[in-house]
């Protein structure tokens, strides 16, 4: 609060200290009175407006200062009426007070749409886990009627349970830290899991699969980690050309992390859109025919790896292929024994 910002807004007093004065001067002056006199009676006069301009200023500038510092220090600024000391001026007062409610109307609000929003995951995942029996048995029929048509069945079956595992992960993603155990698994491990439930998508499409390196031990949690590979691998055999298509997963250990490597020889990504790979809803434009994108599966990685205390880039080149690179660091504090 500047001075001359508080002397305009309290103008009115300054006015009717001067219009006061001028009263008494002539007053005073149709007395005869002296006019040194007169002068010591104003200077005392004065003593008064200045006193409680002076003082008005000190404890609203002081109480302002440190409000306007306090919240310049917070990262979520509406926590200020949670830490605001109360004043000793009406205003102020009234100012608080009305900090006070709204914060407590906010929180109240707040605590509605949470429980909303975990009513609505809740009902998430039950749908899914409900859906997963009608899509298993279906799946089951299409595996005892063996024929062409069963086959195409069963992969679009099979495409439509990893959107239902997506919409499982992606409702679980805000709370990741409520469902997870930290321990050591091994790589090979992992990566095994992942490429089983596509081995039908290597062999149809006829991508080799290449594995190296993965005898490594990493801390992390081994659901999450499998659904981050799985739309990872996902992608590289969308992206992958058939017949001809090359996927290599390999790990490389460095002198803090390990390095997990999921390589393709696909279509690659365009260099203006590499940054944007992990933006929720991105897409691109260098898709298969026919292939249809949520702009999700990338998204989620990137979410549940920063969750997860994992860094997760891309290197990719247009024409010749990308790399996913996952970076596991070497530490055992989070393991859980």
């Amino acid at each position: 609060m500047k001075i001359s910002e508080f002397l305009a807004d309290k103008l009115y007093v300054v006015l009717t200290a001067c219009f006061i004065s001028l009263l008494l001067v002539l007053f005073l002056y149709s007395l005869q009175i002296n006019a040194s006199v007169i002068i010591m009676i104003l200077t005392l006069f004065w003593i008064l407006p200045i006193s409680f301009i002076s003082v008005e200023y000190t404890r609203r500038h002081q109480y302002y200062r440190n409000l306007l510092e306090t919240m310049q220090t917070l990262d979520q600024k509406y926590l200020i009426a949670d830490i605001l000391s109360e004043p000793h001026f009406i205003d102020g007062q009234l100012l608080y007070s009305i900090l006070k409610e709204s914060a407590r109307s906010m929180q109240e609000n707040v605590k509605l749409y949470r429980l909303a929003e975990n009513d609505y995951r809740d009902y998430i995942e039950m749908w899914v886990h409900e859906i997963k029996t009608p899509l298993a048995a279906a799946k089951l029929i299409a595996d005892n009627n063996p024929s062409v048509v069963s086959d195409s069945i069963i992969e679009e079956i099979e495409h439509v349970q990893g959107f239902v595992e997506q919409a499982l992960f992606y409702a679980r993603s805000a709370n990741v830290e409520n469902d997870y155990i930290i321990k050591e698994i091994e790589l090979s491990t992992i990566v095994h899991n992942v490429i089983k439930k596509h081995s039908n998508d290597f062999i149809y499409k006829k991508i080799r699969i290449e594995l190296e390196d993965l005898e490594q031990n990493v801390y992390t949690d081994q659901k999450w980690i499998e659904f981050i590979l799985d739309q990872i691998v996902t992608n590289a055999l969308t992206y992958t050309p058939p017949q001809n298509g090359l996927i290599r997963i390999y790990a490389k250990r460095r002198e803090n992390s390990i390095q997990l490597f999921i390589s393709d020889n696909g279509v690659g990504i365009d260099p203006k859109d590499i940054r944007r790979i992990f933006q929720k809803g991105f897409t691109g434009n260098n898709r298969p025919h026919n292939e249809k994108a949520t702009g999700i599966g990338l998204y989620l990685c990137h979410t549940l790896c920063r969750k997860l205390y994992l860094d997760i880039d891309v290197e990719s080149r247009l024409s010749q292929g990308t790399t996913m690179i996952i970076t596991f660091p070497l530490s055992n504090l989070l393991l859980l024994k």
